[in-house]
């Protein structure tokens, strides 16, 4: 997989690549919409209150493999990379997520993890190990 194809996750020391399959970017904006009601025989034109509360957040879905996808990865097995970052995303604070060469602050809400079947006796650099999805949230800890 190309560079930047790939999704890194660092806390502390330690880092996780994602080989990337899609990712969806969501902005959300809590906006309230006041229509208010008529007997005119045409609608009125709805108002807007803009509350500025703006949400960034990512649908990543990818593969974990086994080997490395960049030299700096910690592990090296599929399975050491899912354990890994399970344990990065439990402990309560925000991960850096770097996607298109941008670092986000993020904390995860859901960590999907599939384990596919291969035909996989040896353990080759770039074998699938395991499909995931991961829905995260760009933000600052509040602590």
């Amino acid at each position: 997989m190309a560079t930047y194809d790939n999704i890194k996750f660092t806390k502390g020391s330690d880092i996780v690549y994602i080989g990337v399959i899609q990712v969806e970017e969501n902005i959300i904006n809590a906006v309230k919409v006041i229509t208010y009601p008529t007997t005119d025989s045409t609608p009125e034109v709805s108002k807007l209150l803009n509350l500025n509360r703006v949400e960034k957040r990512f649908t990543i879905n990818g593969v974990i493999i086994y080997g490395k996808l960049n030299d700096a990865e910690t592990k090296i097995s599929g399975k050491d990379k899912k354990d890994l970052l399970k344990t990065m995303f439990a402990q309560g604070s925000v991960v850096t997520m770097n996607y298109e060469s941008t670092d986000y602050s993020i904390a995860v809400e859901k960590f999907n993890i599939k384990d596919k079947a291969h035909d996989g006796l040896d353990a080759i650099d770039g074998e699938v190990v395991y499909n995931v999805i991961i829905t995260c949230v760009y933000g600052e800890d509040i602590i």
